[in-house]
């Protein structure tokens, strides 16, 4: 077996020797407000189809093997990946 060893490259550390925002949701707690009512969201809607751009969209499916601890996210640990099934399905729908 071969022995790795560690390098650490002190431009790149450098580099990124920054604060940066933790992982989380899209759009962000403090987007989110009251005067966000069923007609805004019809009126956002008709504008993104207006607008003819690509649609990303992102579904957070809960259900973890494991516990990530910079995670803020709503989440089941387990190893029953067949929970998500229902969960999906539901999605869809």
């Amino acid at each position: 077996m071969s022995k790795q060893e560690l390098v650490f490259d002190a431009d790149l550390i450098r580099r990124y020797d920054q604060p940066g925002p933790r992982y989380t949701s899209y759009p962000t707690a403090p987007h989110f407000h009251s005067g966000f009512d069923e007609a805004a969201l019809i009126r956002e809607m008709a504008a993104s189809n207006a607008s003819a751009r690509p649609l990303s969209l992102y579904f957070h499916l809960p259900f973890c093997e494991h516990l990530c601890f910079y995670c803020a996210c709503t989440k089941i640990v387990t190893r029953h990946h067949e929970w998500g099934t229902p969960y999906a399905a539901g999605l869809g729908r």
